[in-house]
This record gives C-alpha cells, structure tokens and sequence, in this order.
C-alpha cells in the first residue's frame, strides 16, 4: 500500500468517522447554564476528561459507551474495556482513576453475567473499584457503559488543547501484548499482567505527565486519528508523523498498526529533547516504549511521511473530526 492509499485509509477508518456525530450532540446538550457550580470547570469539551477544580483538587470526570460490535463479539471483553477505556481517559491527563459507576442494559443473563465479570476483573487488574451504577434488566438491545472520577493536580493535568507549533510529537506504546483474539484490532497489553504491574505502568504515567504540554490517550480512532484530534482541540494545528519513527510489533502491519486501540499508549505534545529523554526515564522502568514521531506544525495539514515522500491525512481548512473546540 503506498502513502496515499495509506492516508485515504486512515482518514475514512471507522474509528474516525465515528467521532463525527459528537459536534450535533455538544450543540445540542451543553449550551451554558445560568447557575452556580459548586467547582470551578477547567476544561471539559473536546478533553479526554472534564476536569473541575474542587478546593485543592482537580476532578477528571468521563464516560465511555462501548461499541456493539465489540459487544456482540466478546462480552467479557466489553466489560473489561469499560473499565480499561475510562482509566485510559483519567491516565491521559494527567490523574489517578478513584472509581467507576455503569450502565449495565440487557435482558440476557448469560450476556450479562460475561458482561460483569469482564468489568469485575478490569476493576481488579487497574486497581479501580466499580462503586455501583444502574440496570436495565428488559431492553432488547445489550449495552455498556461506564462513568469514571478521576483525581489530579495543577503540576500534572495535561490537556489536549495546549499543542504548538513546533512542539515534538512523542508516543508512548507497550509493545509487549498482543491483537485480541476476538476483536484483533485491539492492542490487548494488560490481560497478561498482574495488578502490581499495571499499577507501576499508571503511576509513571502520571509522574511523566508533568513534563508534557498537550496528550490524549490513543483510542478508537488509532494513533493518527487520536494525534489530528488533539491538534484540532488545539486550535487546528498541522503535523507532519514520520512512519519510520513509529514502533510497532513485527507480526503487525503499519496499516493496521495504526488503526489498533492500545492497552496502554498515548501520544503527546513534547516542548523539546531535553523533555523526552526525561519522559524516557520515568517510563522505561515501566517497560513502555518513548518514540518522537513527528512535529506540530502550523498549517492544518496533518501528513504521513515516509523518505522523501509525504501524504496528507486530514486538513483543518476543510475537514472535522469533533468539529468542537475546548470553552
């Protein structure tokens, strides 16, 4: 596949397209209320995490519902990824995961039974409680959700929006895992792993947050897909990724590589050098891979580039993903 092919394959992947619906219903849903809050909102529209400064901490707060399709292919998993996905969200800005409410809706008990034991041992690998939640026990459809609070500080809350022009594009991968037998797409690094850990790989995290100036979590929309997500939160900016920077497993094709959902990786808005070897220092005795990979720039082009040549993805002079800015 060359570089165009690769780039039209990127911009039209599910995982992306997907995201294109979130503009009606922010529209629609979070219009400014004339009330008092009890905190005081930091950011919350096109983050990872709504973040809320109550007293001296700052609250992450999100939500995740899990695709169908993963659903209907593999309960366990779904549940397990309710857990997984929402630790990922807290973990990319800079926080510790407190605790997860669900939404459990199916009238099939079986489905469902699989469904809470995915969930129970998410909880227990990512040291994240389930506190409770709701269920719809007559539906006839079968879903999962999932709403997590997170905790963090001033010195480690990362943002999407805060990217610049020139800033380094590091990513931030476990290369020891495996594509999930049910749903290959899925980078699965943790099911392998004990609680301890993963704790060790979310603790470096946190403390390598401090040092980063914009980051997401890589999520559905893959490692390019989440990368133009967070240069368009940040005022649709451009970057140029360079392929042969990018690590990846030797049995996975670039092409699929990077439309995966990783157990643990992220991709960040690094201000220079000096910065990423000290991010490789707090990961590496987590066992976690720090790669530039690219560079923000200023035009609105976001490109693939291999050698000489170079392949545009996405152009915010004419495209959306979110089409929604941080307020």
């Amino acid at each position: 596949m060359n570089l165009r092919e690769l780039a039209r394959e990127l911009r039209s992947f599910e995982g992306v397209t997907r995201k294109h619906p979130v503009k009606t219903v922010v529209e629609g849903l979070l219009e400014p209320l004339d009330v008092t809050f009890e905190g005081e909102v930091i950011a919350d529209v096109g983050e990872d995490a709504a973040a809320v400064k109550v007293g001296d901490d700052i609250l992450l707060i999100a939500a995740d519902g899990i695709w169908g399709k993963l659903i209907d292919r593999d309960p366990w998993w779904a549940g397990y990824c309710a857990v997984l996905v929402n630790v990922n969200d807290v973990l990319a800005m800079g926080g510790r995961p407190v605790g997860l409410v669900n939404v459990l809706s199916t009238s099939d008990v079986d489905v469902c039974r699989e469904i809470l034991e995915g969930m129970r041992e998410g909880a227990w690998k990512f040291s994240t409680p389930v506190l409770g939640g709701h269920t719809h026990p007559d539906t006839p459809y079968t879903a999962v959700d999932a709403a997590i609070v997170g905790v963090t500080d001033e010195e480690h809350l990362v943002l999407s929006s805060t990217a610049e022009e020139g800033d380094l594009i590091v990513f931030v991968i476990d290369l020891n895992g495996r594509p999930y037998p049910e749903y290959p797409l899925n980078w699965d690094t943790t099911t392998m792993k004990d609680p301890d850990y993963l704790r060790r790989q979310m603790e470096a995290v946190v403390e390598a947050s401090k040092l980063v100036k914009a980051g997401k979590d890589v999520s559905n929309p893959g490692l390019v897909g989440t990368l133009a997500m967070m240069l368009e939160a940040s005022g649709c900016l451009g970057a140029e990724v360079w392929l042969d920077s990018i690590p990846k497993p030797e049995d996975v094709d670039m092409v699929t590589w990077l439309k995966m959902y990783p157990g643990m990786g992220f991709v960040y808005a690094v201000d220079s050098e000096r910065d990423v070897r000290a991010i490789r220092r707090v990961l590496s005795d987590a066992r976690l891979e720090v790669s530039v990979i690219g560079e923000v720039t200023e035009d609105g082009v976001v490109k693939v580039s291999e050698g000489d040549e170079s392949a545009r993805v996405f152009d915010f002079r004419e495209d959306r993903i979110l089409g929604v800015s941080p307020r």
